[in-house]
């Protein structure tokens, strides 16, 4: 399916008339202790009205336990989608929760981040028609890692550029992304030097869209899943803006025993090219699941 000439939600929607509903879809793998601190976060945001879907690529029991213990906290706010454990199938588990809300606008993240008290807030305040918004995270170490408590998270520590410093040991320059003024950061976000990609870990877009390119695809393993999705969104049409200096998330260190080389290597391949008039839906994605979901 190629784009050709296409109309943008940008000629559909009004921006002024836009108060979108919200859902975060938060990936995770076998990281309750991670993902207890995630959902702790996501608890104290400054803006609460929004779902949450955990996309629970084959978890033992540990991590439905923590989930339940957040039940009362977010009430009918909290979904949990699972599937069963066979080998990385994080696309496919996306999909499920792309299909399981009807939210307008979709942000995405992993069970290992630390979200910002206005993590939401952001996301929600750039959402832009006919745009998706790329995000960023700030790599903790290993040991910095451990320090992230939830007492920490609670009475905001760990946003603290002088305390991450101090903690680790030496300045990172991500810190900037806590530490500058907030109109500074926001210029930065108008102004953007990097490149520009979907990462899955903190990036947002309308759920329309999502569903215009027949979602993720299912055939990834881990390695360019996310650069797949995002070159397909640019194909579409769909403008990458960026919201990496404000809606900010801190990382928890872990390792991939997931990467397989020869898996790494065959999604290289798969990769859909990002070119203007390309190809832009998925070849296994929301409609395949969907039918499958339904056998």
């Amino acid at each position: 399916v190629y784009a050709g000439s296409i109309p943008t939600q940008a000629s559909i929607f009004s921006p002024d008339a836009m108060n979108p509903s919200l859902a975060l879809i938060v990936s995770t793998y076998n990281q309750p202790d991670y993902l207890d601190r995630c959902l702790f976060a996501l608890s104290r945001q400054s803006d609460s009205d929004f779902e949450i879907l955990i996309a629970d690529d084959g978890s033992r029991e540990e991590t439905r336990i923590v989930i339940d213990s957040y039940r009362d906290i977010f009430r009918n706010r909290l979904k949990h989608e699972w599937q069963a454990d066979k080998g990385f199938r994080k696309t496919r588990i996306l999909n499920r929760c792309i299909l399981a809300t009807d939210a307008d606008y979709l942000v995405f993240t992993d069970g290992d981040c630390i979200a910002h008290p206005d993590f939401i807030a952001e996301h929600r305040r750039a959402a832009t028609p006919g745009a998706y918004r790329n995000g960023a995270i700030i790599r903790l170490s290993d040991g910095l890692s451990r320090e992230i408590t939830k007492p920490r998270i609670e009475d905001e520590t760990v946003f603290d550029s002088r305390w991450l410093s101090k903690t680790d040991g030496h300045w990172n320059r991500r810190y900037l992304k806590l530490s500058l003024p907030l109109k500074l950061r926001q210029w930065l976000n108008g102004h953007p030097t990097a490149k520009l990609y979907w990462l899955g870990s903190n990036s947002a877009c309308w759920r329309s869209d999502a569903l215009d390119v027949n979602g993720f695809d299912n055939r990834f393993s881990y390695g360019f899943e996310d650069g797949d999705f995002g070159n397909r969104l640019a194909n579409r049409g769909i403008e990458a803006l960026t919201v990496r200096w404000t809606a900010n998330l801190l990382h928890l260190d872990h390792g991939r025993p997931y990467r397989n080389e020869d898996e790494y290597q065959r999604n290289l391949a798969m990769q859909t090219p990002r070119e203007e008039g390309g190809v832009y839906r998925a070849v296994d994605g929301l409609d395949e699941l969907r039918s499958s979901l339904s056998d």
